[in-house]
């Protein structure tokens, strides 16, 4: 019987628990490798969030298969572009649960793809405390992963009138915005967040996908892409603490409040975009305190924390639980 997606990528856990030694490298990046290529043949376009969800899966293993190549190779090593320095460990544990958690999460994607779950955190893993300057992103990235699908699914519910160009031009600006921060941090950051901002995690192929959606008038990825940004935003912002010790919920609850509908037109006059958001792409942004209570589960200060996106959101927030263990050893 031939091997199913699910049977590599579980070969590749089972493998990934023992440590990422030289032995195993070529080993574990050729399941991974058999993985993106399977799904990438079972779901070529995106019409829906489960679809979504496999490409947010597809891009993720790109990463996890270039961190796997360089696990061994010297500290300070570029992968795809990033100095992850001595995480490069952490960078492969993260996004190989948070691809496992998508999957688990998603009844479609499983009917492709059902990676074995893993167990249980003893205890609850701690928020990333984020500086200044994450901060100020943070707060900026969650307003414009709101505001940007908000405006799409306007122009969407608009017959797609209005202008998609101009539209397209901010997610296209917020999206290399959200990669370059990343990309700019290295390190921890970098090995905790950037398969939920780079061009190539979920900000991306969200972003993407709300592009294309809107260039093709294709009503179901609009909706996918506006959900999965949604989604997307508010897991971080329950994974991480402002600088002063802060919570993100009153950023998510004001960026997610925004209300999504057609425009009044005049006769003759196509419809328009709904809010601007004009700080999309922007590295500024005024940072809100909110509530001091404990954030959801997080993950920079426990190396177990997984990612993003699982369970298939609802369209208001949709906060993710996550319940790992560091199994890897660090290389």
């Amino acid at each position: 019987m031939a091997l199913t997606a699910t049977d590599l990528f579980n070969d590749a856990t089972t493998r990934e628990i023992g440590g990422v030694g030289p032995d195993q490298v070529n080993l574990i990046a050729s399941d991974l490798i058999g993985v993106e290529q399977m799904l990438s043949a079972a779901v070529p376009q995106i019409n829906n969030l489960s679809d979504l969800h496999t490409h947010v899966i597809i891009n993720q293993l790109n990463e996890e298969i270039a961190s796997i190549e360089n696990a061994n190779s010297p500290t300070g090593t570029l992968i795809l572009g990033t100095d992850l320095g001595q995480y490069v460990g952490r960078a492969i544990n993260d996004i190989h649960r948070d691809i496992i958690d998508i999957a688990q999460g998603d009844a479609g994607v499983q009917a492709i793809f059902n990676p074995t779950p893993l167990p249980a955190l003893n205890t609850p893993a701690a928020p990333f405390h984020d500086n200044a300057d994450q901060t100020t992103f943070v707060t900026q990235w969650i307003q414009d992963s709101n505001h940007l699908g908000q405006a799409a699914i306007t122009i969407e519910n608009n017959d797609f009138g209005g202008d998609i160009a101009g539209l397209v031009a901010q997610i296209q600006a917020f999206e290399n915005s959200a990669n370059a921060f990343d990309q700019s941090q290295g390190g921890l950051w970098s090995a905790r967040f950037w398969n939920e901002f780079r061009n190539d995690g979920t900000t991306g192929t969200a972003a993407n996908a709300l592009i294309e959606g809107l260039q093709t008038h294709n009503a179901g990825e609009v909706n996918a892409a506006a959900e999965q940004l949604a989604a997307n935003s508010a897991d971080v912002g329950s994974n991480n603490l402002m600088a002063d010790g802060g919570s993100y919920a009153n950023v998510v609850a004001a960026a997610q409040a925004t209300a999504v509908t057609p425009n009044p037109t005049s006769p003759g006059q196509p419809p328009v975009a709904g809010p601007p958001c004009p700080g999309a792409g922007s590295s500024t942004a005024t940072t809100s305190t909110g509530s001091t209570a404990p954030a959801a589960d997080s993950g920079s200060a426990n190396p177990a924390h997984a990612g993003n996106s699982s369970a298939a959101p609802t369209p208001a927030a949709h906060h993710h639980d996550h319940h790992f263990e560091h199994i890897w050893h660090h290389v």
